[in-house]
């Protein structure tokens, strides 16, 4: 067995303007499964929706109140709130959070690589051995293997 605990405020792994990741797949060196601590600050403006083509994702909303973006439109989420996005066309996503409080979520997905992973409103997608917008682990794969602009809808 491997602990820890994902609330403490050990490091992020990822941190932007508008939003901060800490994953805890990695630690674990998890095989099949990744989980990470999203959270979304104040007014964080989301991005362009995307699909995985070999991973299956689920999130669940610890606090705060996300809004998500899908193909069917924006629906606003509560704390205790889980969505799932399945491989392909029908997982195609994006989260925002446009409140004046952070937002926390727990996401868990399949680890299964390679991956292709498409953003169809960027217009580009990978095929890679690790999330090709995420920095490399000291030593590890470089790990995208092709990046390529998809046809137009």
């Amino acid at each position: 067995m491997r602990r820890l605990n994902f609330l403490e405020d050990e490091p992020w792994d990822e941190v932007e303007d508008d939003k901060r990741v800490r994953w805890f797949g990695h630690p674990f060196w998890a095989d099949h499964l990744g989980a990470s601590l999203i959270e979304y600050l104040p007014q964080a403006p989301g991005g362009p929706m995307h699909m995985h083509y070999g991973v299956e994702e689920m999130f669940f909303v610890l606090s705060g109140t996300p809004t998500v973006r899908t193909p069917d439109g924006d629906e606003e989420l509560s704390p205790g709130d889980v969505v799932y996005f399945p491989e392909g066309r029908d997982g195609l996503h994006t989260f925002s959070n446009p409140t004046d409080e952070p937002v926390r979520m727990l996401g868990i997905s399949t680890k299964r690589f390679p991956d292709v992973l498409a953003y169809p409103e960027r217009g580009v997608a990978w095929v890679a051995t690790r999330h090709p917008e995420r920095p490399a682990l000291e030593g590890g794969d470089a790990g995208v293997i092709a990046r390529f602009e998809l046809p137009a809808d």
